[in-house]
């Protein structure tokens, strides 16, 4: 028999998922014009959130292969989890430097990146199998939007003045006369939309790490080593293309983002492959 440690991330999946659906539940019944002022993105959370239940229905009843594969993924999420929290424990918590600011975002999401290819390319180099692969970075990203969007739900409930004084200038600018329906609408809208991108993002990543699997991976070590010198200077063209946007005004921001953004993901998703790549020396 199966010892019950197999079902650990699957249950915490199920449980997250039904805290964070209940405190959605919360916000719309407890502010209630909070959703007069549109339904969809508590709708979209409630479903996404219902989703992740099923999921996590489905990956406890797993084969034990599936299960070990979701458990390589889920730890990486976790971590990933724990560096979100304590981003947006420092985005509300304290009053951060303009410069310090700039580099917490692209951070996170160079971290994001990371996490999602090697829950990827760590799984297609223990079972040989892409779609593993694949399975282990989208559950990677289950794991890792469920656990954030639950602590960002419940802090921002358990600190309305708080979130309050943070989203003032936004509150002023909406129209809204409510200023907590206001805070419960921005945190349900942004949950919403982490429970549906995280993963997507983590299938883009994971495809983008399985494909450079198959092309470091059959080359020779010092080709690998090229492609490798190659990636970092396209992270360097990256991070200082995205240094240069925050020294620019806004509306000249976006094509300098969107570059460096682009290059972080394609480093950092294939990274890990080439890593193993230049570790793994082959015969000529």
């Amino acid at each position: 028999m199966d010892s019950p440690r197999r079902f650990v991330l699957a249950d915490a999946m199920i449980g997250i998922a039904i805290g964070g659906l209940a405190l959605v539940l919360y916000g719309a019944m407890r502010f209630p014009a909070s959703v007069s002022a549109g339904w969809v993105p508590f709708v979209m959370s409630a479903v996404g959130l219902l989703g992740y239940v099923i999921v996590g229905a489905f990956a406890r009843r797993a084969s034990a292969p599936i299960q070990s594969i979701l458990r390589l993924g889920g730890v990486v999420g976790l971590a990933l989890a724990a560096a979100g929290i304590l981003n947006h424990t420092l985005e509300i918590a304290v009053h951060l430097p303009s410069a310090m600011g700039a580099i917490l975002g692209p951070g996170m999401w160079g971290l994001m990146f990371l996490g999602f290819s090697i829950a990827c390319s760590a799984t297609v180099a223990r079972s040989g199998s892409l779609g593993f692969g694949l399975l282990s970075s989208a559950w990677c990203g289950l794991v890792y939007a469920s656990v954030l969007v639950m602590f960002a739900l419940g802090v921002g409930f358990a600190f309305m003045p708080h979130m309050e004084h943070i989203l003032a200038g936004l509150y002023a600018a909406s129209g809204m006369s409510d200023p907590e329906a206001f805070v419960t609408r921005h945190l349900v809208t942004n949950a919403s939309s982490h429970i549906f991108i995280a993963p997507l993002i983590a299938l883009v990543v994971g495809t983008v790490s399985a494909l450079a699997c198959l092309l470091v991976w059959s080359v020779r070590r010092d080709t690998a080593i090229a492609l490798g010198v190659v990636s970092v200077m396209l992270f360097v063209a990256g991070a200082m293309s995205i240094r240069v946007a925050e020294s620019m005004a806004r509306a000249q921001r976006p094509p300098f983002i969107q570059f460096g953004l682009a290059a972080l993901a394609i480093t950092l998703s294939s990274a890990h492959p080439l890593f193993v790549a230049v570790r793994r020396p082959r015969p000529d």
